[in-house]
């Protein structure tokens, strides 16, 4: 069914620096869905402010196609759909490396993991010295606040660039949790879910009269997945796996080691999804408190997930990590009316550019470290980029440190510490289950090499260390 995606665009940023945003209407399905360059139509119902408040929230290991409006048959998740329905949702959002500390100190500084140096879970913060988001907007006169997980180094106190911390001690426990509550220590029995998004709220209908920037930091959908009471009976006796996951696997691949089974894996996929009910909620509770303020058309609302994960895909695999699709795609939602109403992008965009993205619809240059680019390009209509590094570090198990580039139409995968293994490479047009490993096919030498040629060329891009 073709439709019309409208861009309403206002004025960006400071008013002296940023001219007025053409924007692009785009026709076809969903899967065809690109900018097409036209100019949309200007509408004056959304006036863009100055310095627009900013609202991020992040989830862990939710992936992409878990979500209403990415048209899964059985989930409903009205409030993220409100988010797609009244700003952007950008259908190939993907993460740089995924796993939750080295993505989420990817949103945070827009580097590569191989740049920030947060390669593991809970073992280090990006440099203290290294701008993120907030520190710059902090920098800017905004008023900064980080609520929930913060999943990197494992210590609950502050970090550089939040005026507001409320936070707990590494990956936090879905019904007990100690707080670091702005100078003080409280213990909580509350649904996690429940309580940051609560906090969040609180945050907001306090907030003076400066503009804000509020990280809303969700544990959901970590595993083991436990789902708020009120949910626990949701979907009952329903499969929710996804179909992949009766595929079997590709050809060929190295042995994960991580194929773990499940006493009920079809009850385990429920939870899964039972446990991002709450997350959907908490949405909704934002979404009121910021109209409630009469300020949710002056405040960008931003989601996202640290990464994908998978659910029995690849003929059992459970987790993340891998380079395939289900573990590196992620949802990615804004609304902000000043800018896109009821778009849908398919440009390639990533976590690294998350940061720069802020920053420049605040009207805030990103600095030259950050390596991503701003959306406002790809919602103009440009092109933007046609493939991107993905990279991985070995530090638990079996699962070896990979190389992956991926374009629109291909991906090739590679393990630079275990040549034995040799690679992976899939046509995501022919084949976007990634099922059969043409690795080894003779008619497609000329492809692997082309894309052997382009993974070394991210690299340098990236600054990968290369040996």
């Amino acid at each position: 069914m073709t439709r019309r995606i409208r861009l309403n665009l206002g004025l960006l940023g400071l008013a002296a620096l940023l001219a007025a945003l053409l924007a692009a209407g785009c026709g076809g399905d969903e899967a065809a869905d690109r900018p097409s360059g036209r100019a949309a139509e200007r509408t004056a119902a959304h006036a863009a402010p100055a310095r627009p408040n900013i609202v991020l929230i992040v989830t862990d290991d939710h992936r992409a196609d878990a979500l209403g409006a990415a048209g899964h048959p059985d989930l409903r998740t009205p409030n993220l759909d409100r988010l797609a329905a009244e700003g952007v949702r950008f259908t190939n959002a993907f993460v740089t490396t995924s796993l939750c500390s080295p993505s989420r100190a990817s949103i945070l500084t827009g580097q590569w993991a191989h740049s920030h140096g947060v390669v593991a879970n809970e073992t280090a913060d990006p440099p203290a010295d290294l701008p993120t988001v907030a520190t710059e907007l902090q920098r800017a006169g905004y008023r900064t606040a980080f609520i929930g997980k913060w999943h990197m180094l494992r210590k609950a106190t502050p970090r550089p660039g939040f005026d507001t911390w409320q936070s707990f001690t590494g990956q936090g426990d879905y019904f007990r949790n100690t707080w670091y509550d702005d100078g003080e220590w409280r213990l909580s029995h509350e649904y996690v879910t429940d309580e940051i998004s609560r906090r969040a709220a609180a945050h907001i209908a306090a907030a003076g009269p400066e503009p804000f920037l509020l990280i809303v930091s969700h544990k959901a959908v970590h595993e083991p997945f436990f789902p708020a009471e009120r949910h626990r009976e949701a979907f009952a006796g329903r499969d929710l796996a996804p179909p992949a996951a009766a595929a079997g696997g590709p050809d060929r691949r190295p042995d994960w080691g991580d194929r773990v089974g499940h006493a009920d894996a079809a009850e385990h996929v429920r939870d899964y999804y039972r446990t991002l009910l709450a997350v959907d909620e908490g949405v909704g509770t934002i979404l009121a408190a910021l109209e409630e303020r009469g300020i949710l058309d002056e405040t960008i609302v931003v989601y996202t997930g640290d990464n994908g994960y998978l659910l029995g895909e690849h003929g059992g695999l459970w987790d993340k990590r891998a380079a395939y699709e289900a573990s590196i795609r992620v949802p990615l939602l804004m609304r902000y009316p000043a800018l896109a109403q009821g778009a849908v992008a398919d440009a390639l965009v990533l976590n690294v550019d998350i940061a720069p993205s802020l920053l420049d619809l605040a009207g805030v240059a990103p600095p030259p470290t950050m390596q991503g680019a701003s959306w406002r390009g790809v919602l103009a209509g440009e092109p933007g980029r046609d493939a991107f590094l993905y990279e991985y570090f070995r530090e638990i198990g079996q699962v070896p440190t990979i190389l992956a580039v991926r374009t629109r139409d291909w991906k090739l995968v590679t393990y630079p510490e275990n040549p034995e293994l040799g690679g992976e490479l899939y046509d995501l047009r022919g084949d976007p289950g990634e099922l059969v490993d043409l690795w080894g096919a003779r008619d497609h030498a000329a492809t692997r090499a082309r894309l052997e040629e382009r993974l070394r060329a991210e690299c340098e891009a990236t600054g990968y260390p290369v040996r």
